[in-house]
């Protein structure tokens, strides 16, 4: 999750604004949820500058509004086929959480987008529309971390029992059971959202007009972003590393593996106990995938975050704020891609999954390859 909470201070309201609007029509840089600096871009910018800007409106209005689409769909589908697959293991358990808490990630950003588009239109010329589409982007601005969170923590139980089971193959099944698994992601993903709780409980709105521009500001105090924002980062970190160290096991493991096969006469090819193997290779495949994708996709988020910190003019305010702003959007961008790219890996790596959703979706020639 991205550095960027301690921007999330205020929401500028337009009670009629243009078509065009030419200042920010919502500052919630949340999680990269955040609407940009304007429509049309300032006056006296570089070329550059004007390039960017209209980069970050592409992803904004068009590209993010279209992931947030397809993840949904694609989550709701991942989510069927794996209830279908059933709960008899830990990793198909682990597969359904964390198809669901994608698809509300996924949902929340398609509606920040839409309501940040509405806004931008004339559905927004009445003021009692526009504070009704406010408190539907503020809705979605704070279920993003929430259902991230739990993707999060669901993405590291899977990676970790995963690596166990290379390591410790006759006894993490003893120890990492289905239930402490679901256990496991319960605690950690609670506990983020207690403290959330926390932060937000003593927040109060303050409501600053202008009469002049008749712009009304809403401002929301006494929220603790600074806290916030280095525990969010504290989870994605953690995460990130625990993923990206158990990656580096299963890929050592898999290569070792796979050249003890190809040295070893004792397994004939076609057999029960190959196949069996050929089912484990590709669940360890799968989870390797899996990591691959969440690394990359998370890896802007990090970059984000490390260079705000050491260039003081790459923020919301700073000289560099249109290059922030189109890293901030891409994030979400990042983010997005990761929820709508596993189910090509659940096709090509997993054999039942592949099964189930040819016969879901009715074709003829069902795949039973392993």
């Amino acid at each position: 999750m991205p550095s960027t909470m301690q921007d999330t201070h205020c929401f500028v309201l337009y009670r009629n604004p243009p078509k065009a609007m030419t200042k920010h029509l919502a500052m919630a840089e949340h999680n990269g949820m955040v609407s940009p600096r304007s429509s049309e871009p300032e006056p006296g910018v570089s070329m550059g500058e004007v390039s960017t800007h209209y980069a970050t409106l592409l992803l904004k209005m068009y590209v993010n509004p279209a992931l947030g689409l397809s993840g949904v769909f694609i989550n709701l589908i991942n989510t069927g086929i794996f209830y279908k697959m059933g709960l008899s293991d830990g990793v198909t358990q682990n597969f359904i959480v964390l198809s669901i808490f994608d698809g509300i990630l996924a949902a929340a950003a398609l509606v920040n987008s839409i309501s940040y588009i509405m806004l931008n239109t004339t559905c927004a010329h009445d003021g009692p529309i526009a504070e009704h589409l406010q408190a539907i982007f503020w809705a979605s601005v704070v279920s993003w971390p929430l259902s991230q969170i739990v993707s999060c923590v669901t993405t590291t139980v899977i990676a970790v029992v995963q690596c166990c089971c290379a390591v410790l193959p006759f006894r993490v099944k003893q120890i990492l059971t289905r239930s402490r698994q679901l256990l496991a992601i319960a605690f950690f993903s609670l506990f983020f959202h207690a403290v959330m709780v926390y932060i937000f409980a003593a927040t109060y709105i303050l409501r600053i007009t202008d009469l002049v521009t008749n712009m009304t500001q809403v401002e929301y105090a006494r929220t603790h972003y600074d806290f916030l924002n280095i525990f969010t980062n504290m989870y994605l970190y953690i995460s990130f590393i625990i993923v990206t160290l158990c990656m580096m096991v299963l890929i050592l493991n898999f290569n070792r593996s796979s050249k003890f096969r190809r040295q070893s006469p004792y397994v004939s090819k076609g057999t029960d106990e190959e196949k069996v193997k050929a089912r484990e290779i590709r669940a360890v495949q799968t989870v390797i995938l899996v990591a691959a994708i969440f690394i990359i996709c998370n890896l802007p988020t990090i970059i984000l975050s490390i260079v705000r910190q050491v260039t003081p003019g790459f923020s919301v305010d700073g000289h560099l704020r249109n290059l922030y702003d189109f890293f901030l959007i891409f994030t979400e961008t990042a983010r997005l891609l990761n929820v709508d790219a596993n189910i090509f890996i659940y096709l090509g790596f997993n054999s039942r999954y592949r099964t189930i959703f040819w016969k879901t979706f009715g074709k003829d020639s069902v795949d039973k390859t392993v």
